[in-house]
């Protein structure tokens, strides 16, 4: 069997450039990338290592590469609600070489946004799973998505 891995590069390309039009920076696909590894690395350290499993097995290829980039096992997950959810997207935000780029946006309604485009890829059951694991509030914005 013979990979493609230009077919995986252009679907990488068309929805990291949907999903700049969607942040509003259609020109900022770099950036945006940002924005989406950080989102998943957040969602990544708030659930279960079983529970991650479960989510990437049902992302695109190029999604799992940015979901895994780094991944230490962590035998509990870290505890964060809400606010320290955004608080840890924006951390990896910077980690990963973006945090002086006004988004026009709060870090709330980007990581809704994305929140939303990941959901196109996952079943509704899968989803709730992943929200199961996480408190009130988080859970809420999460569904608003």
């Amino acid at each position: 069997m013979t990979v493609n891995f230009d077919h995986y590069a252009q679907k990488a390309n068309q929805f990291v450039k949907h999903l700049a039009q969607e942040v509003g920076h259609p020109d900022e696909a770099g950036r945006t990338s940002i924005l989406l590894r950080a989102v998943l690395h957040t969602i990544r350290d708030r659930i279960t290592i079983s529970e991650s499993f479960d989510f990437i097995a049902q992302l695109p290829v190029f999604v799992k590469a940015l979901y895994a980039d780094g991944w230490k096992y962590r035998e509990k997950p870290l505890r964060l609600d809400k606010e320290d959810f955004l608080k840890q997207v924006e951390k990896h935000q910077a980690q990963y070489g973006e945090s002086e780029f006004s988004w026009e946006k709060s870090t709330e309604e980007l990581v809704k946004i994305v929140i939303r485009e990941l959901r196109s890829f996952v079943s509704q059951g899968e989803f709730e799973d992943v929200t199961a694991q996480l408190p009130e509030d988080l859970k809420k914005m999460f569904q608003a998505a």
